[in-house]
């Protein structure tokens, strides 16, 4: 049974793949082409559509496979009559198969039956909603990402929801793979690509550790990959094609997730930088797309909340369903994220705490264990790499003109975590950027080495999937797919059925199966699950939900 189903999961995988080149063709640049990011643009792509047609229509698995199936018919006449099988080919999907262990008997990640499944159960079952936000509170924030796996959710079954998150993340580490091997000398952009995927290898090796982070992660990794590129290359058209890929990935990286916010700082540096060869580019369609994502998903924020960006007083319209409580909403996730909650709940006020950076050290007491893990996977596989690279003097410091605003950006990016979000996965990008600027010096004093680089990468690769292989081997049941918790539930109380009805978990039932914390969360409950006492009208075949005032 499990070898049908691997037959199943990599047919599906590889349908998927072409089906993203192929939907990726519509902003590829012409210049340069490369199948990968092709497949980085298919899911921006994918993205665009399944948000424009939500504001019209629920997504059912029709609309899925149209996409999908139109996708991969533009996927092989664009790459089928191309691809040749050569010796890196039977290599890249090598390495995906060694990655494959990641999706099996996968346990969910902490937000997973909280709110990225339930957001997914609405899209499926209505039209866009105007005031979501007022069903659960964490759909105050949205991700676009979870609009992409809303494609993945086939007649109530939800195991192949992480299917584009496992692809972004396996096919980022080939694509790096390509880009660090098909040079005779290795390069700045190719040594950050080093930096960053031996980090991924190593420390994600469970698809629970990913959330939306990870997308957000690499597509920060490809702008700012692009941004070094963008320098490293000669030809007007390969740098236009360079700006438009730092452009593209580092917007969709913030609506991803809003923690990558300064990443943009690298795009604006490049335009102002060089205005004259780019400002002619930006009025055309590929770059209008990206324009008009970002509108659809600040409109969709927008029907969601009432306000345009993350609740703030300067976004936020007086329509019928928005709730001033989405206003505080960034307050307390501010607290959360600097461990109040957790430290000093019962020692000092919430105003007290946040005053005069009081908070840092309850913080640090809490946060360093975690960081001080991730800063060692990141540095020291690193270090024993460049150990065993040759020394060679300076070669490359010529290409460095940039390297003082990367350290500006760098520190911004700090800064900005610190103060909005400290937890220690929004700000990764902004660690690898501080280890490979650190390490830079060393490498540029070495001889880059295939075959050393090609030796490090498979006891990585060897090390994520004999972790996984164990892990499932400790598993009672092996199948590809999320691991489920079955809540019970029950009508809401609180709120009449005139127009819909409403449901919530059954606590005391739930916790009766030993589903614990999560007994608590709406997980694939039916539409509508909230435990919010809320006011449901239907107009124009549309539902308005606001806060009840009874």
């Amino acid at each position: 049974m499990i070898i049908i189903e691997a037959a199943y999961f990599i047919t599906f995988c590889f349908f998927t793949i072409f089906s993203l080149s192929g939907l990726g063709q519509i902003l590829i640049y012409k210049v340069n082409k490369n199948f990968f990011e092709s497949v980085f643009y298919g899911f921006i792509v994918a993205a665009f559509f399944i948000t424009l047609i939500h504001f019209f229509f629920k997504i059912s698995i029709y609309l899925s496979l149209i996409i999908l199936l139109a996708g991969f018919i533009l996927g092989l006449k664009s790459y089928f009559s191309k691809i040749k099988f050569k010796k890196k080919l039977f290599i890249y999907s090598l390495i995906f198969l060694v990655l494959i262990p990641l999706y099996i008997s996968q346990k969910y990640h902490e937000d997973f039956g909280y709110y990225h499944l339930p957001y997914i159960i609405n899209l499926i079952n209505e039209k866009i909603i105007f005031g979501l936000a007022n069903v659960n509170r964490a759909f105050v924030h949205n991700s676009i990402w979870i609009n992409i796996q809303s494609i993945f959710y086939f007649k109530d079954n939800f195991n192949y929801l992480s299917v584009p998150t496992f692809l972004i993340y396996s096919l980022f580490v080939i694509y790096s793979v390509d880009r660090i091997v098909i040079k005779k000398e290795s390069d700045i952009s190719s040594y950050f690509l080093i930096v960053s995927i031996f980090y991924l290898i190593l420390k994600f090796t469970r698809i629970s550790e990913f959330g939306n982070d990870i997308p957000s992660i690499i597509f920060s990794i490809l702008s700012i990959y692009n941004f070094f590129k963008f320098n490293e290359e000669k030809k007007i058209g390969i740098k236009k094609n360079k700006f438009y890929n730092n452009f593209a990935f580092a917007l969709f990286a913030i609506l991803i997730k809003f923690s990558s916010i300064p990443i943009i700082l690298l795009t604006l540096y490049l335009f102002f930088k060089n205005y004259k060869i780019i400002i002619q580019d930006i009025f055309k369609f590929h770059y209008i797309f990206i324009y008009l994502i970002c509108l659809l998903f600040f409109l969709q924020q927008f029907i969601y909340t009432g306000c345009l960006v993350f609740p703030s007083n300067f976004s936020c319209f007086d329509v019928s369903w928005f709730n001033e409580y989405f206003l505080s909403a960034k307050d307390r996730l501010e607290l959360v994220n600097k461990s109040y909650f957790g430290t000093a709940k019962e020692i000092l006020s919430e105003e007290e705490y946040l005053k005069n950076f009081t908070w840092i050290p309850f913080w640090f007491k809490r946060s360093y264990p975690g960081m001080l893990e991730h800063l060692l996977t990141m540095s020291l596989p690193l270090i024993l790499f460049l150990l065993f690279l040759k020394k060679k003097e300076a070669r490359i410091s010529q290409k460095l003109n940039d390297l003082k605003y990367f350290i500006f950006f760098t520190i911004f990016g700090f800064l900005f975590w610190l103060n909005f979000s400290p937890v220690y996965r929004f700000g990764i990008i902004y660690f690898l950027s501080s280890i490979f600027l650190i390490t830079l010096f060393i490498y540029e004093k070495k001889i880059f080495s295939k075959k050393i680089f090609v030796i490090f990468l498979s006891l990585f690769l060897f090390f994520n999937f004999s972790k996984n292989i164990k892990r499932i081997d400790n598993d009672d049941k092996i199948f590809f797919g999320i691991k489920k918790i079955d809540n019970s539930y029950i009508p809401n109380p609180k709120n009449n059925v005139n127009v819909i009805s409403t449901f919530q978990p059954d606590i005391n039932a739930n916790a009766a199966k030993g589903n614990g914390w999560q007994g608590r969360l709406c997980w694939d409950i039916k539409f509508i699950c909230t435990k919010n006492k809320i006011n449901i009208q239907k107009k124009n075949n549309y539902y308005f939900i606001k806060k009840s005032e009874e």
